[in-house]
């Protein structure tokens, strides 16, 4: 027995509940696994921007966290001065805020890659083998070859042609009159050379719109800050409130059916609802409006270190915390072992190396790979699982499967012709996004043999180094700033448990043949 078999049993069955099957029944054609080797551990609280928005304040799931960094900072157990309370109050509130925003911009930069089918040894520090037979939608990497996928994506939407459409004469007819009603051509005199010209301003209609649209926005203001203050003022603003409360409601109810009477508010967002539909199915609006949604995240979403990021979330938010992921207990892999002798070689075909290595320092550096033979037969492993939907609210990659757009040279020279080749094995800049994160946490493994073997390893444990089993990490520090310094290995006798979560591989989506443009297409701009 040796640890490329277990490890190959227990990855097939993992393999398994994320397909819904045996491992005999391959992921659909356009889905690849991502192994990491080894899982990047984290503390829960890594997550916690997830629940909330990253810019929100405790929650009820993280009320317990903050209250114990409030205690922290009145009574420091490292000598420091004590904080009062409210103080401490006031700078916890500053020090979570910060994590929450730094643990969001670091989970946006792990997920802002393009998976690799086929990566050699300098694009990785795995050193990967091909992925074979059934198994050839499974890939061990974690690297993007340098090339981040909000760069690629941004680089493709500045650096192609899009097709022109050519609007119907009822079309056109529609938008002059919407037009018509939102601006008006004005001419203008210039006082110095007495010159004459044309100008587009807003209309009559659209300044009456404005006008009162402003008006009822006002209303509904006011009418909230005093229902505000009613809540939470004094004995004064409430009896204000009680005697009067209906009439600023009637206010701001009239402001709206004057709005509607008087503002020709139905008129101005019916014609631009028109103006939007019609021109919304523009390949070229479409692509202006996808470089705009990028853009101003880059020049409005600074991270840590004065530089932008693109931005990813989290289905479901409150995943870290939550108490209901799907279990996995094998306490007789051994005897398993014997079973499914067919099984033995599953890392090999999916590429994963499942022996014991291990690194000069958490996260990179130089790894070695030791071997590891067992003594004793008894083995046996448990853990939980869960998936998580990776969220980019900025990427849209519906563009990629339109046949209305293709590469201009400059791209096509810095990148290639082909996004992707939409082959087995895929290649090109883009072959494809994750869209899926796969976590565990509270790993134990049960062996007395591997027992021994990492309490010889504590003193490299704290020293930076990380150990790993496939794409399990067995002995490590969590990765994000505030838990640097925990180690989450904890050995009891035969057990080895590794606490917290880990991150071990992600789901990726592949894109078929792509740029593929429609040979219909008469014009490119």
């Amino acid at each position: 027995m040796d640890l490329e078999e277990l490890s190959g049993l227990v990855i097939e069955q993992l393999y398994s509940g994320l397909t819904g099957g045996s491992a005999e029944l391959p992921l659909p054609s356009n889905v690849m696994i991502n192994w990491i080797q080894p899982g990047i551990p984290f503390d829960e609280s890594a997550f916690d921007w997830a629940i909330a928005g990253p810019y929100a304040g405790p929650t009820e799931l993280t009320l317990d966290f903050f209250k114990e960094l409030v205690k922290v900072l009145m009574q420091p157990e490292d000598g420091g001065e004590p904080l009062p309370r409210e103080d401490a109050i006031n700078e916890a509130k500053r020090m979570y805020q910060q994590n929450l925003l730094g643990s969001w911009e670091q989970w946006s930069r792990l997920v802002d890659f393009i998976p690799l089918s086929s990566p050699r040894a300098e694009n990785t520090q795995w050193k990967p083998k091909p992925s074979e037979g059934k198994f050839k939608h499974v890939s061990v990497v974690y690297s993007q070859g340098g090339q981040t996928l909000s760069q690629v994506y941004l680089d493709t939407l500045k650096r192609c042609e899009v097709a022109e459409d050519e609007l119907t004469e009822q079309q056109k007819k529609v938008l002059e009159q919407a037009r018509a009603l939102l601006m008006e051509e004005v001419e203008v005199e210039d006082f110095l050379t007495g010159q004459k010209t044309t100008e587009f301003r807003e209309s009559r209609v659209m300044i009456a719109y404005k006008e009162k649209q402003i008006a009822y926005e006002n209303a509904v203001v006011d009418y909230a800050v005093r229902l505000g203050r009613a809540n939470n003022g004094t004995a004064a603003d409430i009896v204000e409130w009680t005697r009067s409360g209906g009439i600023y409601k009637q206010r701001a109810m009239s402001a709206m059916r004057d709005w509607i009477g008087t503002g020709y508010k139905r008129d101005v967002e019916k014609a631009q609802a028109s103006i939007s539909h019609i021109l919304g199915s523009s390949m070229i609006e479409w692509k202006d409006r996808l470089v705009q949604d990028v853009e101003e995240i880059n020049n409005n979403l600074m991270g840590s270190f004065g530089y932008s990021f693109f931005p990813a979330a989290i289905l479901p938010g409150s995943f870290a915390r939550n108490p209901e992921w799907t279990k996995y207990s094998e306490r007789d892999l051994h005897q398993k072992i014997k079973k499914y002798s067919d099984t033995k070689k599953w890392g090999a075909k999916a590429g994963l190396s499942l022996g014991l290595f291990s690194s000069g320092v958490t996260g990179g550096g130089t790894h070695t790979r030791e071997s590891f033979s067992f003594t004793q037969e008894e083995f046996g492993v448990e853990f939980e699982y869960t998936q998580v939907e990776i969220v980019r609210p900025a990427f849209n990659p519906n563009f990629f499967f339109s046949r209305g757009w293709r590469p201009k040279d400059t791209f096509i020279r810095d990148y290639g012709p082909l996004h992707s080749d939409g082959k087995e094995i895929p290649s090109g800049a883009m072959i494809g996004y994750p869209t899926k994160a796969l976590f565990v946490r509270n790993l134990t493994i049960f062996s007395r043999d591997f027992a021994q073997k990492m309490e010889s390893k504590q003193d490299e444990i704290k020293t930076g180094a990380s150990f790993g089993w496939g794409p399990f990490s067995v002995g490590g520090n969590y990765s994000q700033t505030n838990k640097q310094s925990e180690s989450n290995l904890d050995i009891h006798g035969a057990e080895v448990r590794i606490n917290g979560l880990q991150l071990v591989a992600f789901i990726s989506t592949l894109f078929p043949y792509t740029a593929n443009p429609s040979p219909d297409v008469k014009k490119w701009v």
